[in-house]
């Protein structure tokens, strides 16, 4: 369906401001999450104002669990988690969204895999 809302497309990427500003250079609007930032608040406000894809570094993951289960089936918004903590729980989650929206696991089930 289509949306005549201005806001559709709308992408954020939120973290630590270390990680997530270089995004700025590819015209994505980051929001650099500080140690006293509340991310579920933060998120939530990023839906409200329409944010349809929000990338989140995996660190912030347990922190926003709720949400992300919240969002689970939903199609939008679409919530997708950074690998760059090397926990993993960013990988598995970056692969279930791109089978979700490619229908296949075009990644690969391991680097250099079929």
């Amino acid at each position: 369906m289509a949306s005549d809302s201005k806001d559709s497309g709308k992408v954020a990427v939120v973290g630590p401001a270390e990680v997530v500003i270089p995004f700025r250079a590819t015209g994505l609007e980051v929001f650099p999450v500080e140690s006293r930032t509340d991310p579920m608040a933060l998120l939530e406000k990023l839906i409200q104002d329409g944010y349809q894809l929000i990338f989140f570094t995996d660190d912030m993951t347990e922190r926003i669990r709720p949400l992300l289960e919240r969002y689970r089936f939903a199609a939008l918004p679409c919530l997708v988690a950074l690998p760059l903590t090397g926990s993993g729980a960013g990988e598995e989650q970056l692969r279930a969204a791109v089978c979700k929206a490619y229908g296949a696991d075009v990644l690969g089930t391991k680097p250099g895999g079929v």
